[in-house]
C-alpha cells in the first residue's frame, strides 16, 4: 500500500492560512482507510471537508481587553444599553441599587472611547477597571 503523506495536514493548514485563523482546532476524520481516491482526490476532500467547517463555524476574536465596573442614574440606563449594543459591548452583569452598576467588557479602543462619552452623551457618574483580561468578540449576527 503506497503512503498518502501531505495530503491531509498541508491541505487544512492552507485553508486556515487563507482564512486568516489562528489558535484553532479543526479535526477532519477520515473512515475509509483505501488509497482508492489517490493523493488528488484526498487533498480536495479534505480540502472541502476544512472549507465546510469554517463556514458552519462561529469565528471569534480575542484581543487584550478590560472589565469595567460604570455606574449610571436610572435615566441614564437605557442610553448605557444602547451605546454598548451600539459598539457591540457586552454588558457583564447590571446591579439595580440607589444607582445602577454596570458590569462591562470593552477593548483598550472601546475603554478609551467610553472614556471619552463619560460626560458628553451618556452621563456616567463613576467609572473603574477592575480587571485586565481576553475579551472575545463574536460577529453581529453570532451568539455570545
Amino acid at each position: 500500500m503506497e503512503s498518502q503523506a501531505g495530503t491531509a495536514g498541508a491541505p487544512i493548514l492552507n485553508v486556515l492560512e487563507k482564512n486568516n485563523l489562528c489558535n484553532v482546532l479543526l479535526v477532519v476524520t477520515r473512515y475509509f482507510g483505501g488509497i482508492l481516491l489517490g493523493a488528488g482526490g484526498l487533498v480536495r476532500a479534505y480540502t472541502e471537508a476544512a472549507v465546510k467547517a469554517i463556514e458552519l463555524a462561529n469565528i471569534v476574536q480575542e484581543e487584550e481587553g478590560f472589565e469595567i465596573e460604570v455606574v449610571v442614574d436610572y435615566q441614564n440606563l437605557e442610553k448605557l444599553k444602547y451605546y454598548c449594543n451600539k459598539n457591540n459591548i457586552k454588558i457583564v452583569k447590571i446591579d439595580y441599587k440607589d444607582v445602577i452598576i454596570c458590569n462591562l467588557e470593552v477593548t483598550k479602543q472601546e475603554k478609551e472611547n467610553l472614556t471619552k462619552e463619560y460626560n458628553e452623551t451618556i452621563n456616567i457618574l463613576e467609572y473603574k477597571v477592575i480587571r485586565e483580561k481576553p475579551i472575545r468578540k463574536f460577529e453581529k449576527n453570532q451568539k455570545n
